[in-house]
C-alpha cells in the first residue's frame, strides 16, 4: 500500500468540519473505502512481476508468455495505475491540508473517483485471468487513462501528487522492462520491440523535462507547464505497462472510437411508440403497476421539448449495444431516477450524442424534466460516475421530492 491511510483519530474536530464546509469540501468516507478495497493491486502487481522475472528460467518472454498470463499482467499494470492515481491525490490533499483531513474539494474527489472506479474492473479480470488459462479480454486494449478534470489553475497539491504517482510508475516500469525480451530474429517481434522502446524513451523525457522543472518553490506559472508533462508522461507509462504485457499490441494501430448513428426510433404520436422505451428492460415489470411511475413517464414526455433528439440518443446506445461496443452492467441494475436507465460499461471506445467513451467507463442516459418547474432546462445527458446498487427511487416529478 501507497500513501497514509486515514484512521479514526484522524477526523477533524469541529472547527476543521467548519472550515471544511465553508469551503466547499465533501466527505472523504468513500474514496477512504475505494482506497481500501484497492490496496491488494500492490501485492497482485508484485506477484505478477515476480513471474515475470522468473520466465528467462523457463525460456519465456513477454511475446511467448500464455495469452492468460498477459492479460492478468496488462489488467495488474492498469489496476495498479489508477489505484496509485487514486492514493497519491488522497494522500497530498489530506496533507497539505490537515485541517481538513478527510475532507477533499469537489473537483479533486470527482478525479480521484475516476481513477478508483475503474480499479475493480481491472483487478476483477487480472484475478480471473490469473485464474484460467482460456481467459480472454471482453474489453478492448490498451486503454486510456480517465479523462483529467480540469483545475486551473493546477493546485500544489495535485501536482505533487501526480509526479508521486509519475515516481512510482517509472520504478515499476523499469522493472518491467529488466525481464521485456522478445526474439528479435522475428520481423514482427522486432517492430514490437522498438515499439515499447520508443514508448518508454518518450514517457522518459516527459518525465525527466517535469523533474527539470520542479523545485520546491517553483513559480504558480511553471506549475501548468509540468502538470502537462508529468500527465503526459503518466498516459505514457499506462500505454507502456500494458504494451510490455502485451507486446503484440504495438502492432496494431490504437483504436479509434465510433459514432453510433442508429436506426430511427418512433416518437410520440407515431404508430408504435414505445413511452418506456429508455427504461432498463430487467426493471420494466416493476413500474408497470406504479402509478406514480406511469405519471412519472407520461409527464417526461410531455415536457420533452424535443423528443427525437431523446430517441435519437437512445438510438444510438442500442446500436452500440448491438456492436458490443457497450455493454449493460448488470451487477448494478438501474439508475434510480425516472426513466430508471440501465447503467452501461463501455468495453470499445465509441462516440455517442457526441461525446467520446473510454474503455471501462461507466454511464447511463440520464433525461429528466424535474428541474423545468422552477425555471430549469429539461435534462438530456449521458451521465459518467461510479455507479453502486441502491434501494432508492426518485420519479422526478417537476415539483415532487423523491422516495426512498
Amino acid at each position: 500500500m501507497t500513501g497514509t491511510e486515514a484512521t479514526d483519530d484522524d477526523r477533524p474536530g469541529v472547527l476543521g468540519r467548519i472550515v471544511a464546509r465553508l469551503q466547499g469540501e465533501v466527505p472523504a468516507e468513500d474514496l477512504e473505502a475505494y482506497r481500501r478495497a484497492g490496496s491488494e493491486v500492490y501485492r497482485l502487481l508484485d506477484d505478477l512481476e515476480q513471474l515475470r522475472a522468473e520466465w528467462a528460467l523457463a525460456g519465456t518472454d513477454a511475446w511467448t508468455a500464455p495469452p492468460a498470463t498477459q492479460a492478468a499482467l496488462l489488467c495488474a499494470w492498469n489496476a495498479f495505475s489508477l489505484q496509485t492515481m487514486g492514493d497519491n491525490l488522497l494522500t497530498a490533499d489530506n496533507e497539505s491540508q490537515p485541517l481538513t483531513r478527510r475532507y477533499v474539494p469537489p473537483v479533486t474527489a470527482l478525479q480521484i473517483m475516476a481513477f478508483y472506479e475503474q480499479v475493480p474492473g481491472w483487478l476483477g479480470r487480472a484475478r480471473a485471468a490469473e485464474g484460467s488459462d482460456s481467459y480472454t479480454l471482453d474489453v478492448t486494449v490498451p486503454a486510456d487513462l480517465p479523462p483529467w478534470s480540469e483545475v486551473e489553475p493546477c493546485p500544489r497539491p495535485h501536482l505533487a501528487a501526480i509526479r508521486a504517482a509519475l515516481g512510482q510508475m517509472r520504478t515499476h516500469a523499469s522493472a518491467g522492462m529488466a525481464g521485456f525480451h522478445v526474439d528479435l530474429a522475428d520481423r514482427d517481434r522486432k517492430r514490437a520491440h522498438d515499439r515499447v522502446h520508443e514508448v518508454l524513451a518518450e514517457a522518459e523525457s516527459a518525465a525527466a523535462y517535469a523533474d527539470q522543472l520542479w523545485s520546491p518553490k517553483v513559480p504558480a506559472a511553471i506549475h501548468e507547464a509540468i502538470e502537462r508533462h508529468a500527465k503526459r508522461a503518466v498516459e505514457l507509462f499506462y500505454l507502456l505497462g500494458q504494451l510490455m504485457a502485451m507486446p503484440r499490441l504495438a502492432l496494431a494501430e490504437r483504436p479509434k472510437p465510433r459514432a453510433t448513428p442508429g436506426q430511427r426510433l418512433p416518437a410520440p404520436g407515431d404508430s408504435g411508440f414505445d413511452p418506456w422505451v429508455l427504461t432498463d428492460p430487467r426493471s420494466f415489470g416493476r413500474w408497470q403497476s406504479d402509478r406514480m411511475a406511469q405519471a412519472a413517464i407520461e409527464q417526461l414526455w410531455l415536457r420533452d421539448p424535443e423528443p427525437r433528439r431523446t430517441l435519437a440518443v437512445q438510438a444510438e446506445i442500442r446500436s452500440a449495444l448491438a456492436r458490443g461496443d457497450i455493454v449493460v452492467d448488470e451487477r448494478i441494475g438501474h439508475y434510480f431516477c425516472c426513466p430508471w436507465a440501465p447503467i452501461y460499461l463501455v468495453r470499445r471506445p465509441v462516440v455517442i450524442n457526441r461525446q467520446r467513451l473510454q474503455v471501462m467507463q461507466q454511464f447511463t442516459f440520464d433525461v429528466s424534466a424535474e428541474e423545468m418547474e422552477e425555471g430549469g432546462p429539461f435534462t438530456r445527458r449521458l451521465y459518467l460516475g461510479a455507479f453502486s446498487p441502491t434501494s432508492n427511487i426518485d420519479y422526478c416529478l417537476p415539483g415532487q421530492g423523491h422516495r426512498d
